[in-house]
Parts: C-alpha cells; sequence; structure tokens
C-alpha cells in the first residue's frame, strides 16, 4: 500500500474547522501531497460543506452530493459487484480509501447484483427449541403465535420471541430446553424467572425447564445479550466453556465462539463477575459498566474499558468494527449470511478496518464498502465469497 494513501474522513472535517493537532497538521499535509486527486477532493470537499443546505450537519446528504461528484472517477474501476442503481450515502469515504465509514442509510444505497443464482440474504428470527423431553419445535415469525404446550410446560411464541409463561411439574429434577439459533439467525427468548436473552447467529442456549434451588444458571455457546431479571437471593450465572459470568440483575453481553478461542463480557448496567474454569479459587473477577472482561485458556483475565455501543451493535442490528482485521470482520460476515468466505491471498486478512454497517443491508452492499477502502475484489459464486487483490 503507498504510504499515506489512507486517511481517516473525520480528520478531513476537523482540518475544516481548525481542530488539528501538529502531529495531526502534519498526517494531513503528507496525505494532501502524496496524490493530486486528494488535494482536489478536498477542495471539493470543502466547496460541498459550505454550502448553505449543509448547515444542517446531514451527512448522508453531504456524502451523496460526493457521490455525484466522484461518480466519473468510480465507473473506471473494475468491479466484480455490478452497479445498478447509483444512490451511495457513503461514496467519500469510500473512494479516497479511508479507514472508517459512517453509518449507511438504507433508504439511500444502491441495489447491487453478481452473476449467481443463489440468493444470499442478511439473517432473520429463526431457531430450533429442543425440549427436555426430546420435542423439536422449529421457531420464526410465521410459527402459530397460540401458546404451545409440551408436557407441562406452556410457551408462547409471537413474532420472533418465545416466553416460557409457566412449569407445572412437581419433580424435583432439573430439566434442560435447549435454544439453537442457525447460520444466518438471531432469536428473542424469554425465560421462566422474566430474563430476556437475545441471541446472535450460530449460538446455543442451554437452560432449565423451571429455575431450582439457590441460583438461575444457564450455559451459553456462542453471542447473546442478556437482560437478568433481579433476585438478590438467586444470583444468575451464564456458564460457557472457558468461565461463568456471575450476575444479580442487569444487562450485559457475552461472546464465546469456540472459534475464536476467547470469552469476552461487556456490561452495559449493573455489575458481573467472571470466573475462570481454571480458576483454583471461588473469587470472581468484577467490572463496571462500560468495561470488559476477556479470558483466553492458559492466560490471565483482562479487564478494560470499551465503547459499548461497538460491542453491542448486533444487538441494535448493525454491524460496528474499529480497527479490526477483514478476517475477524468476515466471520461475523459468513455468520450472519451464512455464507463461506476464503481469501486469495494471506495478506489480506490483516487489513484493518473501522466502519459502522447495517446488518440488514444486502451483502452486495458491505462487500462493496470493503472493495472501495482497498484495492480488493470479492468473486461470489452461489454462497461462496473469495476476497482476492484488485
Amino acid at each position: 500500500m503507498k504510504k499515506n494513501k489512507y486517511i481517516n474522513w473525520d480528520l478531513l472535517v476537523r482540518h475544516m474547522s481548525g481542530e488539528l493537532s501538529k502531529e495531526e497538521e502534519i498526517v494531513f499535509k503528507n496525505w494532501i501531497k502524496v496524490d493530486e486527486k486528494h488535494r482536489k477532493y478536498y477542495e471539493r470537499m470543502v466547496e460541498e460543506w459550505n454550502r448553505e443546505t449543509l448547515y444542517e450537519r446531514d451527512l448522508p446528504r453531504i456524502l451523496s452530493n460526493f457521490d455525484l461528484l466522484l461518480e466519473t472517477q468510480r465507473k473506471k474501476r473494475k468491479l466484480v459487484i455490478r452497479k445498478r442503481v447509483i444512490s451511495w450515502s457513503v461514496a467519500a469515504a469510500l473512494i479516497i480509501g479511508f479507514g472508517t465509514l459512517l453509518l449507511l442509510n438504507r433508504q439511500q444505497s444502491e441495489m447491487l447484483t453478481v452473476a449467481s443464482s443463489v440468493v444470499i440474504t442478511p439473517g432473520e428470527s429463526k431457531a430450533y427449541l429442543v425440549m427436555y423431553d426430546g420435542t423439536n419445535i422449529q421457531l420464526d415469525k410465521t410459527t402459530d403465535s397460540s401458546n404451545l404446550i409440551v408436557g407441562s410446560t406452556k410457551i408462547r411464541n409471537n413474532k420472533g420471541t418465545v416466553t416460557f409463561i409457566d412449569n407445572d411439574k412437581l419433580s424435583q429434577q432439573m430439566e434442560y430446553n435447549t435454544l439453537v439459533i442457525p447460520r444466518n439467525g438471531e432469536y428473542h427468548i424469554v425465560l421462566n424467572d422474566g430474563t430476556e436473552v437475545w441471541l446472535n447467529a450460530e449460538s446455543k442456549l442451554k437452560f432449565p425447564t423451571d429455575f431450582k434451588g439457590d441460583e438461575r444458571r444457564v450455559f451459553l455457546s456462542g453471542e447473546a445479550y442478556f437482560k437478568v431479571s433481579y433476585d438478590n437471593s438467586h444470583p444468575f450465572i451464564v456458564e460457557t466453556d472457558l468461565g461463568n459470568i456471575k450476575v444479580y440483575g442487569t444487562e450485559f453481553n457475552v461472546r464465546r465462539y469456540t472459534d475464536e478461542q476467547i470469552v469476552r463480557t461487556t456490561l452495559v448496567n449493573g455489575s458481573v463477575g467472571f470466573q475462570s474454569k481454571e480458576s483454583v479459587t471461588e473469587n470472581y473477577v468484577k467490572i463496571e459498566p462500560g468495561y470488559q472482561i476477556s479470558y483466553e485458556r492458559g492466560e490471565d483475565v483482562v479487564v478494560k474499558k470499551v465503547k459499548v455501543a461497538n460491542e453491542i451493535a448486533w444487538h441494535k442490528q448493525l454491524f460496528c468494527f474499529e480497527r479490526c482485521t477483514l478476517e475477524e470482520i468476515m466471520k461475523d460476515v459468513a455468520r450472519w449470511y451464512d455464507v463461506k468466505v476464503t481469501f486469495d491471498n494471506e495478506n489480506l486478512k490483516g487489513l484493518s478496518f473501522t466502519c459502522t454497517l447495517d446488518r440488514y443491508d444486502e451483502i452486495e452492499k458491505l462487500l462493496r464498502f470493503f472493495e472501495e477502502v482497498y484495492n480488493i475484489e470479492f468473486k461470489i459464486e452461489g454462497k461462496h465469497i473469495t476476497i482476492m487483490e484488485q
């Protein structure tokens, strides 16, 4: 990659306002010198920014104007993904090759097609519920919303949410149900105690038909956002293969995909503690809202302050990545769109991106962003995507 070829779009905006530090000013000047196109682009940016209509600071509109100015340049580039309608609201950041992106405007985005008979769609509410007695129930938005009764357990399914109403069993034996979320899926569940759980794609939650004893314990693989019903005398425990998260009543996110070798717990509000499976004591490492606990087998527990909005973006229908590698990003994309992703060049895995994208957009729009930021191409064949250099 050519030195100083890429620059953060926010830095250009702050340069117009005279807010750059001395170090940032050097970065800006070096970037301007690299290519005459950079200078011309910045001049156009200033011109558009100063227009009367832009004092509203409607960023999607600003970027749409840049799109019109730069469309001629875009047509010269060889793309695997062909355009049908041109109305990108983020073209400014894409053309220069910034490693950052503003939120895509769903109504103003362009429709793209690929030469494939297989339709790739974003995920939706769907799951498989395996009851304690072996009964298997397929759940989605079209499932009958009337009450389901399995044995003595009553279930209500309504528009992508399954609620366990009550359980009249008198048995003291702990029996478990399992909710399985496939690739290309997500689901919302309300447990018997009122705790709400949102599960991400390719996740699994094992939970009792009825909480008994001194604690409320569930087992998680994958990713889930919890809103735990408060009960000071019965702590809620999320168990993973690497460790346990203990709470009393709070909101937090847990991510533990087995192909990532790490478990992460991000606290939104309340208080949680983490204890690894390798710990020889019963002490829990506790965190406050805005912090994250991460742990990898054989390593120390790490606590750090994070941008919570980034960590729970999937729960808000977004992809939000900050200085993440293309390999890390494509794992989430593959799970959500149910595709296989391979890299033609191993070096491409390490490309870094910062962006916020709509999780429910067509996959072609997401790929187009990454394609414009760096000189890479995405070849789509059925549900197989190959990433290569241009």
